[in-house]
């Protein structure tokens, strides 16, 4: 019998290179590999482009809490123990985290992954009422029945985030392409975004995820048996990059940053499966809810192709 072909969409993460480069193979499946980029998530989740798509976490968790028919595979990718930047205008009065309360803050989208754990880091680590600054996006959600909270407006095409943190029109900014310089400075360093991520680590054990792979429902109810075989392929494809970090002549920013969070977290720092990760998960939904982007929890174990939950 011919392998099942599927149509997978990944970023260029060290840890597919084996499934990319054919050093390992999922049993039974012919992968035809697409490389993903921030839009993908939009593809997967609007028009179930693929069959199996590495995606933004808060986009599942969205996708799921609305009915779009994929399912999660429990490999997770894109983690790190940090904050995003915060940028902010020195004309606004800016000087502490508690000062972004009331102001207007721009970022790209409202559910993205990083600005939404970011913003649930000011709420947790610093008492800044999140819910009391107004966000200007650029973008809508990737998931198009979601609906932005009363205070998020999306800004005028023939606008951009930056030039208006830079003319005072926004008082700060999460993770916008904007140099420091001028009237424009960075709230915390790279190594005190670093500390406050590590402190919220310490402090409860979660390590943050940033992506999660998806496949198909479609695909699941014709051949059930990909989640487990994909799920091998991954974690054997991951395993040879771990292994190899330490080897690596010339280390780029992923391998450096697996590298610091292997020492961080204490071994492998991309855990796969439910037993290592179902603590995380469950404070990605709590931030979710707090943020947002769904209503209430949802049950962690309902997210995900019951026969791969007790795979590790």
């Amino acid at each position: 019998m011919a392998d099942l072909r599927l149509k997978t969409a990944t970023f260029p993460h060290g840890q597919w290179d084996g499934l990319k480069d054919g050093r390992v193979k999922p049993e039974g499946i012919e992968l035809e590999h697409v490389q993903a980029s921030p839009n993908t998530y939009r593809r997967m989740v609007r028009d179930l482009e693929f069959d199996v798509a590495e995606v933004a976490l808060t986009t599942f968790v969205a996708a799921k809490w609305f009915g779009i028919p994929i399912t999660g595979i429990p490999i997770f990718s894109n983690r790190d123990v940090t904050m995003s930047p915060i940028s902010y205008n020195v004309r606004s009065g800016i000087k502490s985290p508690k000062d972004l309360e009331g102001k207007r803050i721009g970022l790209r989208s409202y559910t993205v992954t990083n600005t939404t754990q970011c913003r649930a880091l000011l709420n947790y680590e610093f008492g800044v009422d999140t819910d009391s600054i107004r966000y200007s996006v650029s973008e809508d959600a990737h998931v198009a029945q979601y609906v932005n909270p009363p205070n998020v407006t999306q800004i005028a095409s023939d606008k951009t985030l930056e030039q208006m943190l830079t003319d005072g029109e926004l008082d700060a900014g999460l993770q916008l392409a904007v140099e420091p310089g001028g009237d424009i400075r960075l709230l915390f360093t790279e190594e005190e975004a670093n500390e406050v991520g590590l402190g919220f680590f310490e402090r409860t054990g979660v390590y943050p995820i940033g992506h999660v792979m998806t496949i198909k429902n479609e695909v699941l109810r014709e051949h059930p048996w990909v989640a487990p075989a994909m799920f091998r392929a991954f974690a054997e494809s991951k395993d040879l990059y771990v292994d190899s970090l330490s080897s690596i002549a010339d280390p780029g920013h992923r391998d450096l940053q697996a590298l610091r969070n292997r020492e961080l977290v204490g071994g492998d720092p991309f855990p796969m499966g439910m037993a290592k990760n179902r603590k995380a998960m469950e404070a990605m939904l709590r931030i979710d809810v707090d943020q947002h982007i769904i209503p209430e929890a949802m049950n962690v174990d309902s997210l995900f192709a019951p026969n791969t939950l007790n795979l590790d």
